[in-house]
């Protein structure tokens, strides 16, 4: 985790170092579309925070989809623990001796 968290600042300081040094004016082409010109640091940061947030959507969805096999996954667990509590509860009564009911010579 703190691997990641130095990673991410990391990138942040790399992505702030770069905005402040390219102050200059772009026009963006996009298919048939054209921007005005914007400076090259908001076409960055833009570009930075479309990546964050689409990597945010889909991280959740991997979570949502991780959650949901846990939850399946614990109450399989649960089934299969009564299943076993049964199982020995039966095995137990079963093991148990039968009385010698024969009466010794």
């Amino acid at each position: 985790m703190q691997g990641y968290l130095i990673g991410a600042l990391l990138f942040i300081l790399g992505v702030a170092i770069f905005v402040f040094q390219n102050t200059s004016e772009v026009t963006v082409h996009f298919l048939s579309w054209t921007s005005p010109k914007v400076s090259l640091a908001v076409v960055v940061l833009i570009a930075a925070l479309s990546g964050a947030v689409i990597t945010f959507l889909i991280d959740s969805f991997r979570q949502f989809k991780i959650a949901r096999r846990i939850k399946e996954l614990t109450a399989e667990n649960r089934k299969l623990q009564k299943q076993i509590k049964s199982l020995t509860g039966e095995s137990s009564k079963e093991s148990k001796p039968a009385e010698n009911t024969d009466k010794p010579q």
